[in-house]
C-alpha cells in the first residue's frame, strides 16, 4: 500500500484561493509513513500538496483540468500508472547544468546505479523533508555499500527558477556536499521531456505544486529499474533495488588483465550479500549469522573436497602399486621361463 502524503494548506494558500474566487473547501490529511512500490495499488497515492508559491512550468499529463473557478489537480491513479509505465525505459541523454553552471550529460552517470529525485527549491516544507530523509538514507547505504557503488541526482523541475544558484543554495542549506550527489538544472524546454521520461507528474496550484513524492532507481545501463514512493524514505527501501542491481550486475570480462578486478567484484558482492538492514539504527550492518553460516558451509564443503581428494590420491597410489607389482611379477615369470 502506498502512503497518502498530503501536507496541510497554509493561510497564504487559503488567501490565494479566496482571491481567485474559488468556493472549494480544502480538505487535507497527513501521514508520515512511506512505502516502496514497484507495482503500487491505486487505492492510495504518494501525491504531495505543497504550500509554497511558485511560477508554473507546463503541467504533466496526469493533470485533471479544472472547471472555471476551481483548481487543477493530479489524477492520482494515472500518476501512479505513468510512474510504473516508466520502468524499463531508457533515460534520455539530456544536458543539464550542475551547481556551478557546468554542463553535465545524464549519460555520464551510466556505469553505476543512480537515484533520481525531482524537487523545486521554492518548496519550504515537504521537498526539504524529503531531501533530508533521502540524505539520511543515502548515508545509511554508503556506510555499508560505499559511496563508490552508486550516484544520486536531485533535479529542479521549476525552471527557470531552479537555476544552478538556487540548487547550490538548496544543497548548502541541507549540508549536502557528497562527491556522488549532484544537484542539476535542466533547460526549461527540456523539463517536459525529462519528467515524462521518468513518469514524474506534477501540476501548479495557487499554493505551489502538487507532485509525486519518491525516487527513481536507474540501473547502470541508464534504464529505470524501480520507483520508490514516499516523503520519508529509509535506507532499506532504497537498499532493496540497489542491492538487486549490484548483485545482478554483469561480471567483468575474464581476461588476465582483469583477474584482480574480477576477484575484487566477487569479494564486493559477497560483502553486500552479507549485509542486512537494522531498523534500530536506520543503517545496513553485517549479518553475522549469515556470515557464520557461509563460513560453516565453506568449511564443510572444503572438508568434503579435501577428503575426496585424499581418497582419490590413495586409490591412485594403490592402482600404481598394483600395476608395479604386476609388472615385477611378469618380469620374474619371464626370467624363470628363460632359465628353464
Amino acid at each position: 500500500m502506498l502512503a497518502r502524503l498530503f501536507s496541510p494548506r497554509g493561510a497564504a494558500a487559503a488567501l490565494l484561493l479566496a482571491l481567485a474566487g474559488t468556493a472549494a473547501t480544502a480538505t487535507t490529511s497527513a501521514t508520515t509513513s512511506s512505502t516502496t512500490a514497484t507495482t503500487p495499488s491505486t487505492a492510495s497515492s504518494p501525491i504531495l500538496k505543497s504550500t509554497a508559491t511558485a511560477e508554473a512550468p507546463t503541467p504533466g499529463t496526469a493533470v485533471e483540468r479544472a472547471s472555471t473557478g476551481s483548481v487543477s489537480r493530479i489524477d492520482e491513479a494515472e500518476a501512479l500508472r505513468l510512474g510504473q509505465a516508466a520502468i524499463g525505459r531508457t533515460v534520455p541523454d539530456l544536458i543539464l547544468l550542475d551547481r556551478e553552471g557546468r554542463p553535465v550529460r545524464l549519460a555520464s552517470f551510466r556505469g553505476k546505479p543512480l537515484l533520481v529525485s525531482f524537487i523545486y527549491t521554492g518548496c519550504f516544507q515537504v521537498c526539504p523533508t524529503q531531501t533530508r530523509a533521502l540524505h539520511e538514507a543515502v548515508n545509511g547505504l554508503e556506510r555499508m555499500l560505499g559511496p563508490h557503488q552508486f550516484n544520486v541526482v536531485s533535479i529542479g523541475f521549476n525552471q527557470p527558477f531552479d537555476d544552478p544558484g538556487a540548487m547550490r543554495s538548496f544543497a548548502r542549506q541541507h549540508l549536502i556536499d557528497a562527491e556522488n550527489w549532484e544537484f542539476l538544472s535542466p533547460p526549461r524546454d527540456a523539463v517536459k521531456t525529462l519528467t515524462e521520461a521518468f513518469g514524474f507528474s506534477y501540476v501548479a496550484t495557487p499554493a505551489g505544486f502538487d507532485h509525486v513524492l519518491g525516487v527513481s532507481v536507474v540501473d547502470a545501463e541508464g534504464r529505470i529499474h524501480a520507483q520508490v514512493y514516499g516523503d520519508r524514505l529509509r535506507a532499506d527501501q532504497l537498499g532493496r533495488p540497489l542491492r538487486e542491481l549490484l548483485l545482478n550486475a554483469p561480471w567483468p570480462a575474464a581476461t588476465s588483465s582483469t583477474a584482480a578486478s574480477t576477484l575484487a567484484a566477487v569479494v564486493e558482492r559477497v560483502r553486500i550479500l552479507c549485509t542486512v538492514y537494522d531498523p534500530d539504527t536506520g543503517e545496513y550492518r553485517y549479518d553475522w549469522k549469515l556470515i557464520f553460516e557461509i563460513i560453516g558451509g565453506l568449511l564443510f564443503f572444503g572438508s568434503v573436497a579435501i577428503y575426496l581428494l585424499l581418497e582419490w590420491l590413495d586409490q591412485r597410489r594403490e592402482r600404481r602399486l598394483m600395476r608395479a607389482m604386476g609388472a615385477v611379477a611378469c618380469r620374474a615369470s619371464s626370467a624363470s621361463g628363460s632359465v628353464a
